[in-house]
């Protein structure tokens, strides 16, 4: 994941996140100091650090993943037996979606939040991937924040946002129900 320059979570979508998840978030996977004090987790791990290469025992997730190229050294290996093409880079935006959902699978945290602004991410990898999830596509363009000493908002964001649940397998029905009545505020709530 680079270092130079991404984007912090709009303020509202956190305040709105937090409420949902009991008012605490335990772990933000893809963070940096100044993003925290939006996000306020409990724990996160930054660019050096690597959510990545990191379990994620937590209670609950929140994710907005880097919004660059994965370096070739951090493409995940292809799972495909024969290669006829050179493999295609993918999204860190794809990557770390696709992290975070078999961490759910394999019960690393109980439920979680991920926050993307890639539509070719949000619309076919989760397809080509089989991430079948509550999603909210917002119906406003996010208010991204620079992740820059400044911390200021971003003009004339033109990304979409979607937010995906990986829901909590206690109470699920329940929870995904409140997703959509908390989300629906925010946007279109898909189940």
């Amino acid at each position: 994941m680079l270092a130079s320059f991404d984007f912090i979570s709009p303020p509202e979508l956190i305040a709105v996140s937090t409420a949902f998840l009991g008012g605490e978030i335990f772990l933000d996977p893809a963070s940096s100091e100044r993003a925290n004090t939006v996000v306020q987790a409990t724990r996160f791990f930054n660019w050096q650090q690597n959510g990545l290469n990191q379990t994620w025992a937590a209670k609950n997730v929140y994710l907005y993943p880097p919004r660059d190229i994965a370096l070739k050294s951090e493409q995940p290996k292809s799972t495909r037996l024969f290669e006829k093409t050179n493999y295609f880079k993918k999204s860190n935006q794809r990557i770390w979606l696709e992290e975070a959902h078999k961490k759910w699978l394999k019960r690393e945290f109980d439920e979680g939040i991920v926050f993307i602004t890639s539509t070719e991410v949000a619309l076919i990898a989760t397809q080509k991937s089989n991430i079948d999830l509550p999603v909210c596509i917002l119906k406003d363009h996010p208010r991204l924040v620079r992740d820059d000493d400044e911390m200021s908002q971003a003009k004339n964001s033109k990304v979409f946002g979607f937010v995906f649940y990986l829901p909590s397998i206690n109470n699920y029905e329940h929870r995904i129900h409140d997703f959509r009545q908390l989300y629906s505020d925010l946007g279109r709530v898909y189940l």
